[in-house]
């Protein structure tokens, strides 16, 4: 049986940025990209092109490091809050409770890092990289 294919050729900004918020909506409270989407729509043709390199948080995996590495704080490491991670880590995850907590909230967390590091794209400018 033949697979289908589906050639994904998007040409425009508008739908370049549509489909990088559709393809990874799991990753965002829609409400705080939302205010963000004119903003993106706004950046240079050749920024919304690397637009779908940005590495971003899971909340999947911030939640499984949680569960497993929570008391190591590996899961605030993983969200990019180092001083937060630091103070979890340190006090020994407040003796397990920081830990209990974490597992209901590290996905907010993931999506809040989720959303600095698309609002510092579209606020610095990205920096070649010499090594392509």
């Amino acid at each position: 049986m033949k697979k289908l294919e589906f050639p994904l050729k998007v040409h425009d900004k508008k739908s370049k940025v549509d489909f990088f918020l559709a393809s990874r909506e799991y990753c965002f409270n829609v409400p705080d990209v939302m205010l963000l989407y004119n903003s993106l729509l706004a950046l240079p043709e050749e920024r919304v092109d690397k637009l779908m390199s940005l590495k971003l948080v899971s909340p999947t995996v911030a939640t499984v490091l949680a569960f497993f590495l929570g008391p190591l704080a590996v899961d605030r490491f993983y969200c990019r809050d180092v001083p937060l991670g630091l103070a979890k880590l340190f006090t020994i995850s407040a003796l397990g409770f920081w830990w209990l907590a974490d597992l209901f909230f590290i996905r907010r967390a993931a999506r809040r890092a989720n959303y600095r590091i698309l609002r510092t794209f579209i606020i610095n400018p990205v920096k070649e990289d010499d090594s392509d």
